[in-house]
C-alpha cells in the first residue's frame, strides 16, 4: 500500500501544478498519430498545390521536408503499429523529388515513366523488405481470377471516361503497330503496375496495421491528393473513386494482377487509343501527360501543361513580339544594317545570326521557356546560359526569371538593293489570318474554318502540330 501512495504522490508532482488531473488524462487520450498522418497529407497537398501553381522550387522544397520528417519520425517509433505507416508514407514525397529532380529535359515525353518510375519500384520494393511484408501481403498472387478479369474490363471504361474530363494530346503520332507497342509497354509497367506496387501494394498492406479498415480511404486520398496538380476538381474526383475501387479490389482478393492491368490499360486508352477515335467534341482545352509520378505545369501552349518535374522535350524555338518586347539591352547597340521585309504570318523567324561576340543582353524567362530555347533563340549554348548566370543546371529556370544572354553584334553592313525589295508576302485571295487565342489547337482551328490539320501544317509551314504558340498569326482558308 505505502509503495503505491508512494507511486501516486510521483505522479502528481510530475504533472505540473497548472494542468488538473481531468485535462491531464483528457492529453493522454489524444490520437496524437492519426492526427499526424492527417497533417501529412495536408502538407503533401500543399507542396503539390505549390508545384503546380506557383514556383515547383518551392513545392520541391516542401516535399523534401516532409519526406525527412516522415523518416525521422519513423526511426522514432520503430515497433510501434505507426511505424510502417509513417515510413511507406514517404514513398509519396520521394515519387515528386524524383520528378523534380531528374534532368529530363532532353528525352522524349514517353522514356520519362520509365525513368523515373524505376528508382520509385526498387525503393518500394526495399521498403517491403525492410518492413519484413511478404510477396503476398502486398499483392504478388494470382488469385479470383474470374474476379480479376471482371477488373481488367474496366480499364478501358475509366479511359474513355477520363478522356472526356482531360481531353489530353496523344503520346504518339500515329496509330500504328510500331509506333504503339512500345509506349503502351512503358505505360502498363511505368504506372500500372508501378503505381499500384507503390499504393495498393506496400502502401496500403503496410498502413493496415495502424488504421485498420480506414487504411483503404487514406491510400486512396494520398493517392489522389497527388493528382491536384491538374487544377481540375472533377479529375481529382475520379481518380479517387478509382483509387477506392482499386483498394477495394486489392484487400478482398490480395492480389494486384487486375488493378495493374486496369490502371496500364486505363493510361494506354487514354494517351494511345481514344485520342485517334475522334469520339469526344473539342470543347476544353487539351493537356499534356496524366500520372501521379508526372503532373502537368501550365504553358502558354495548349497542348504542354506538363512541367512540375521539369521542362518539358525541347523544341525548336519560335521568336515572337512578346520575346522581343523583353529583351534590355545593357550596353550601347552597335549599328545595324537596314532592316529586311517583315516575315509574313505563315513564316517562322530562324535564329539570327551570331556575328562577331558581342555585348551582353537581359532576357525575361516566358511561360513555356526553357535553356534550350533561350539558348537557340540567341545563337548559344545551354552551358554557356548556365555560366553566364552561374545556374547550377537548367531545371531551374522559372516565369519572370530575368537572365543574362550573349550579346549579338551586327552583321556588317549590306549596300542598298539595285531594286525595291519584293512585296511581303499576303495570305491567297482564298485565305483568312487567324491569330492563335488561349485554349485553341490545330484541331480546333481547323474544324473553325472547314480544313484539316495538314492543310494548316502546310499552308503555315509549321513542322509540330503541337507547338502553337498563343499569339501566332496562321494562314487558313475561307470558311465554307
Amino acid at each position: 500500500m505505502r509503495s503505491g501512495g508512494h507511486q501516486a504522490e510521483a505522479t502528481v508532482i510530475s504533472r505540473p501544478p497548472f494542468i488538473s488531473a481531468v485535462w491531464a488524462s483528457r492529453a493522454r487520450a489524444v490520437p496524437v498519430m492519426p492526427i499526424l498522418a492527417v497533417v501529412y497529407v495536408v502538407l503533401i497537398a500543399v507542396a503539390e498545390l505549390l508545384t503546380a501553381m506557383t514556383d515547383a522550387r518551392w513545392g520541391l522544397a516542401l516535399h523534401i521536408g516532409i519526406f525527412t520528417a516522415l523518416l525521422v519520425q519513423a526511426s522514432l517509433v520503430t515497433g510501434q503499429p505507426y511505424h510502417k505507416l509513417l515510413l511507406v508514407l514517404a514513398l509519396a514525397p520521394l515519387v515528386r523529388i524524383l520528378s523534380l529532380s531528374m534532368p529530363l529535359e532532353d528525352l522524349d515525353l514517353m522514356y520519362w515513366y520509365a525513368i523515373v518510375g524505376a528508382p520509385l519500384m526498387v525503393t518500394a520494393l526495399l521498403v517491403a523488405r525492410t518492413l519484413g511484408l511478404s510477396w503476398r501481403s502486398i499483392g504478388f498472387s494470382v488469385r479470383s481470377l474470374r474476379i480479376q478479369a471482371l477488373v481488367v474490363t474496366t480499364g478501358l471504361a475509366f479511359g474513355v471516361a477520363e478522356y472526356f474530363i482531360l481531353k489530353p494530346e496523344p503520346l504518339i503520332d500515329e496509330f500504328s503497330w510500331s509506333a504503339f507497342w512500345l509506349p503502351a509497354l512503358i505505360l502498363l509497367i511505368g504506372t500500372g503496375f508501378n503505381e499500384e506496387l507503390v499504393f495498393r501494394g506496400v502502401m496500403q498492406s503496410a498502413s493496415s496495421d495502424a488504421l485498420g479498415k480506414w487504411a483503404i480511404l487514406y491510400v486512396t486520398v494520398v493517392f489522389a491528393v497527388l493528382h491536384l496538380g491538374y487544377k481540375s476538381v472533377v479529375d481529382v474526383a475520379f481518380v479517387f473513386a478509382v483509387g477506392l475501387f482499386f483498394g477495394w479490389v486489392v484487400a478482398k482478393t490480395r492480389s494486384l494482377l487486375g488493378v495493374t492491368l486496369s490502371h496500364g490499360i486505363t493510361n494506354i486508352a487514354l494517351y494511345l487509343v481514344v485520342p485517334f477515335l475522334g469520339i469526344a467534341g473539342s470543347t476544353a482545352p487539351s493537356i499534356g501527360v496524366h500520372n501521379v509520378q508526372i503532373s502537368p505545369y501550365e504553358f502558354s501552349q495548349e497542348v504542354q501543361r506538363l512541367r512540375a518535374m521539369a521542362p518539358l522535350p525541347q523544341i525548336a524555338p519560335i521568336p515572337s513580339a512578346t520575346r522581343t518586347a523583353t529583351r534590355t539591352a545593357t550596353a550601347t547597340p552597335s549599328p545595324t544594317a537596314a532592316p529586311a521585309a517583315t516575315p509574313g504570318p505563315a513564316e517562322v523567324l530562324p535564329p539570327q545570326p551570331t556575328g562577331e561576340p558581342g555585348p551582353t543582353e537581359t532576357y525575361t524567362v516566358q511561360p513555356g521557356d526553357s535553356l534550350a530555347d533561350i539558348a537557340a533563340l540567341y545563337s548559344t549554348t545551354v552551358e554557356e546560359l548556365l555560366r553566364l548566370n552561374d545556374l547550377p543546371e537548367p531545371n531551374l529556370l522559372y516565369s519572370g526569371q530575368t537572365i543574362l544572354v550573349p550579346g549579338r553584334a551586327a552583321p556588317p553592313p549590306e549596300l542598298p538593293p539595285a531594286t525595291p525589295p519584293p512585296p511581303e508576302p499576303s495570305p491567297p485571295p482564298t485565305a483568312n489570318v487567324h491569330v492563335v487565342e488561349e485554349g485553341e489547337t490545330l484541331g480546333l482551328i481547323a474544324e473553325r474554318y472547314g480544313t484539316t490539320v495538314e492543310v494548316l501544317l502546310e499552308l503555315n509551314s509549321l513542322p509540330d502540330p503541337n507547338v502553337v504558340p498563343v499569339g501566332t498569326s496562321l494562314v487558313v482558308p475561307q470558311p465554307p
